[in-house]
């Protein structure tokens, strides 16, 4: 994925949803799978009632049709959102793209974030994977299902941190120029 990054701006992670995310359409694709095999070897059977026995055929083609059509559905669909979510850190921004939102890429600037506020589940206590709240002064953005969320966190504290710092130099250096001038 191309993020349209400033002169100096660096990327610093990039990273996209956790994969947890594809628990579900897995386990649908699973019981998709177990239930058409089941359906398909119950119309192949020779002692089949007679009204079955004669749609037999039709049965298993329409089977097979709401199979692929549920799969790309329930399973595909979902992968394919999660392989477009992006979230990217960079020196003066934080892109992202979520799986629920599939639009373009968003971003916030790093100078209008307020506070950074991040959970995690007990049950993701292995890895660490959260939602990170952005707090802005109008509201805030969240972003669900970042992997290591604490880690991104504080990488991202240091980006604002560091980017704060680098124009705190320039604003005095700015004045001081100013008040030579007089």
């Amino acid at each position: 994925m191309k993020v349209p990054l400033h002169e100096k701006e660096r990327v610093i992670i990039s990273t996209r949803e956790h994969s947890r995310v594809l628990f579900q359409p897995l386990t649908a694709f699973l019981l998709l799978t177990v239930l058409c095999t089941f359906v398909l070897g119950y119309l192949s059977r020779n002692d089949l009632s007679s009204w079955l026995s004669q749609n037999a055929g039709l049965w298993q083609v329409v089977t097979l049709v709401l199979y692929g059509v549920l799969v790309l559905i329930w399973c595909v669909a979902p992968w394919v959102r999660w392989l477009r979510s992006r979230i990217v850190l960079t020196t003066e921004r934080i892109f992202f793209r979520s799986s629920l939102n599939p639009g373009k890429l968003q971003s916030v600037g790093l100078f209008t974030i307020r506070d950074l506020i991040a959970y995690t589940k007990k049950q993701n206590s292995m890895t660490r994977a959260g939602t990170l709240d952005i707090v802005l002064s109008h509201g805030y953005v969240r972003l669900a299902h970042i992997p290591s969320v604490p880690y991104f966190r504080t990488l991202a504290i240091e980006s604002m941190a560091n980017l704060r710092n680098a124009r705190i130099p320039a604003q005095a250096e700015a004045s001081n120029s100013e008040g030579m001038g007089q």
